[in-house]
C-alpha cells in the first residue's frame, strides 16, 4: 500500500516526500529510486537506515525503550513480570522500543521478565483483544509497556479485568485518550516525543533543500524526551 501510495505521489508530480515509513527493503529501495530521480525524501517519526532518505526528524527509539526500561524499574519492586504491546514487527520504532527496553534489563541485571510480546496493530480493538488475552493467560503480571498506539483500548482492558491490583503501566505519546489514562491513573507515565516539532522540522528540512540544493547539517535529528505523570498534566 505504501508503495502504490508513494507511486502515485510520483505520478503527481511531487518535488520532496516526507514518509513515515514502513520498514521493508522495497520502501528502501524506493525512496534510492526517488533520489536518483530528484525527488528527496525525509522520514519523520520511524526512520528506515540506509536508503538516501536526505534527513530522519524523530526519537531515538532505542533511547525511548531504556528511558521506558528505567522507569519500569524505578517504580517496581522485586520480581516483575511484564508483558509488551506492540504495534507491528515491521515497523522499526516499535522494534527499537522493544530491544531498548530487553537491552537495559539485561545490563542492569533487573528482576523484569517479559512474559510475552502482542501486537495490536495500532488499533484500539486489537488492542482490547490483546491486553485482555494476555492478562487472562497471565494474571500475576506486574507491569505493561506499550511500544505504539493502542493506548486507550488496552487502558479499557485493564478497568474491565477488574484486577486486584493496577500494574505500573508505561506508554509514549500524550495524546487526548492516553491524558484521560494518564488522569484516571491507569497509566502510570508517558513518554513524550514531541509529535508536533517532528512535524515541523521535517517539512522545514525539505523546504530548505528544495530551495537552496544545500543538504541538512546533520541527517538524524533527534527529539528530546519528556516523561509525564498524572501530577504533571
Amino acid at each position: 500500500t505504501q508503495l502504490d501510495a508513494m507511486e502515485e505521489l510520483r505520478a503527481d508530480g511531487i518535488h520532496g516526500l516526507i514518509l513515515s515509513p514502513y520498514n521493508a527493503p522495497e520502501i528502501r529501495q524506493k525512496i534510492d529510486a526517488f533520489w536518483d530521480d530528484g525527488i528527496p525524501c525525509v522520514t519523520v517519526n520511524t526512520d528506515i537506515p540506509n536508503s538516501r532518505r536526505i534527513a530522519y526528524v524523530g526519537s531515538d527509539y532505542y533511547k525511548c525503550g531504556q528511558v521506558a526500561a528505567g522507569l519500569l524499574c524505578l517504580m517496581t519492586n522485586g520480581e516483575t513480570k511484564v508483558g509488551i504491546i506492540t504495534g507491528s514487527h515491521n515497523v522499526l520504532c516499535h522494534e527499537e522500543r522493544i530491544s531498548g527496553f530487553s537491552d537495559y534489563i539485561t545490563a542492569h541485571h533487573a528482576p523484569v521478565h517479559t512474559v510475552d510480546i502482542a501486537v495490536n496493530g495500532d488499533d484500539d480493538y486489537r488492542s482490547y483483544g490483546a491486553v485482555s488475552s494476555l492478562l487472562a493467560a497471565h494474571p500475576d503480571i506486574g507491569a505493561l509497556y506499550f511500544t505504539a498506539a493502542g493506548v486507550y483500548g488496552g487502558g479499557r482492558a485493564i478497568l474491565d479485568a477488574e484486577l486486584p491490583r493496577m500494574p505500573v503501566i508505561i506508554t509514549f505519546d500524550a495524546v487526548p485518550t492516553t491524558k484521560k489514562m494518564l488522569q484516571k491513573g491507569v497509566i502510570t507515565a508517558t513518554i513524550c516525543q514531541h509529535p508536533k516539532e517532528q512535524g515541523v522540522r521535517s517539512l522545514s528540512l525539505l523546504v530548505d533543500y528544495l530551495l537552496t540544493g544545500e543538504l541538512p547539517e546533520q541527517t538524524l535529528w533527534h527529539m528530546n524526551l519528556d516523561i509525564k505523570i498524572r501530577e504533571s498534566l
